[in-house]
């Protein structure tokens, strides 16, 4: 079975879910290209179009603008995986060029890569082969701060407290 992610960030956030724009599925190369258009609808000023993704728990891919957060882009619901993908935008195409799993609002793990590596199958387009960068996320167990890994630094970044080996995101404390 699959390991759904339930969303872990603030509640603030949270509350602002009704004041975006629903996502639609995407579920093939052409829904794909009209979604990252309508989202970089200026003159295409930057080479680069950063969006903001889940996969939510049918398999489906949905993306957002990436300012938008990713509980919003999920509606609120769980996810399979969630963070960053960069497309770069030549001759008239879009080609995603990377992903991450960047997401402080589910804080999903690098294996749910199997579930984005199977939705962007189904699209038929070229991808990455795996996260990059990939990020594991703890929370603390003593001032509940979730905190993004780097270098492999399992200390948490307000109160300097020891941080657990393996993923706990979803305690509270």
């Amino acid at each position: 079975m699959l390991k759904q992610y339930n969303y872990v960030g603030p509640s603030e956030i949270q509350a602002q879910l009704n004041s975006v724009p629903f996502s639609q599925p995407v579920d093939t190369a052409q829904s794909l290209l009209q979604q990252l258009h309508q989202l970089n609808n200026d003159l295409h000023e930057s080479p680069f179009l950063t969006v903001t993704f889940v996969i939510d728990k049918e398999g489906n891919l949905r993306i957002c603008d990436r300012h938008q957060e990713h509980v919003a882009c999920a509606r609120g619901r769980p996810v399979l995986s969630a963070g960053e993908m960069t497309f770069a935008y030549q001759n008239a195409d879009y080609h995603l060029e990377r992903i991450t799993n960047q997401s402080t609002g589910y804080c999903p793990e690098p294996d749910s890569w199997q579930v984005v590596d199977s939705a962007l199958k189904q699209l038929g387009i070229q991808y990455p082969d795996f996260f990059e960068p990939a990020y594991d996320f703890r929370r603390c167990p003593r001032c509940t701060q979730i905190n993004l890994i780097k270098d492999n630094y399992y200390y948490c970044a307000v109160c300097e407290t020891d941080l657990p080996a393996f993923w706990n995101c979803d305690q509270k404390g």
